[in-house]
Formats: structure tokens, sequence, C-alpha cells
């Protein structure tokens, strides 16, 4: 009978720790809410074809059309413009509130189209979708 003896040998485990020591800073929006007439392509589409536009918007993001869509009697999907927008903000880290969001979508939504419109052109998301 043969007697063989085996060694093993273990490395004890590295743990690494990172420590935040700075939070990311939340960034502004690229321009005003009511800076429409910096870009009157998309005032005067939002102006004319709103309910196409928005949709239009929505496909830009990535989204069906129909989150975009208004409508009539509230839209293909109620909440799709304050989701849009909030989205937008979150991915892109632009400082702002769900609440902020909301009462700019329920008094203001042309602008806030308008500038969701004018922040995609400046992330450079494509336009092959709107006019």
């Amino acid at each position: 009978m043969m007697n063989t003896t085996q060694v093993i040998t273990s490395q004890p485990a590295v743990v690494s720790t990172t420590v935040v020591t700075q939070q990311p800073t939340a960034k502004s929006w690229s321009t005003g809410l009511c800076d429409c007439c910096e870009d009157m392509r998309s005032c005067c589409c939002i102006s004319w074809f709103g309910h196409w536009h928005y949709a239009c918007l929505a496909q830009r993001m990535g989204e069906h059309c129909c989150v975009g869509y208004s409508g009539f009697q509230g839209g293909c999907v109620p909440g799709g413009h304050l989701a849009m927008r909030s989205r937008f903000r979150a991915t892109h880290g632009i400082q702002g509130s769900i609440c902020n969001d909301s009462c700019q979508v329920c008094f203001c939504l042309p602008c806030v189209m308008c500038q969701l419109s004018r922040e995609m052109d400046y992330y450079g998301y494509p336009q092959d979708t709107c006019c």
C-alpha cells in the first residue's frame, strides 16, 4: 500500500474596498425651459404638428411612438410625457425631481417637449424619425 501526502496551500482572499469621497454632481439642462426661440425647428414642429412630433421624440429615445403620442382624451400612454422627461433626466444625470417634472409637463407641455428635443440634439440622438 502506497502512502501519499498531498499538501494544500491556499492564498488568503484579497478584498479591495473603494471609498467614495465625492458624489457625482448633477448637471443642468443645456437650455432653459423657455428657450424655445433658440430652436425654431422644434418650436414650429411642436406648434403645428405637436402630437406627431411628441411621438417622434419618443422614437428618438428608443421608445414606442405611443409613449409620446398625446392625442386626444389623454393619449395612448397616460403619463408618457412625464416618463420620457424623467427617463431622459435620469439617463443623463440632469438635476431635478419627479415632482418638478410633473408640474412642468402638466402646465407647460409644449415647452417641455421643445426642451427635450433640444437636449436630444445636444446629446446627439438620431434625427431620422423627426422633422
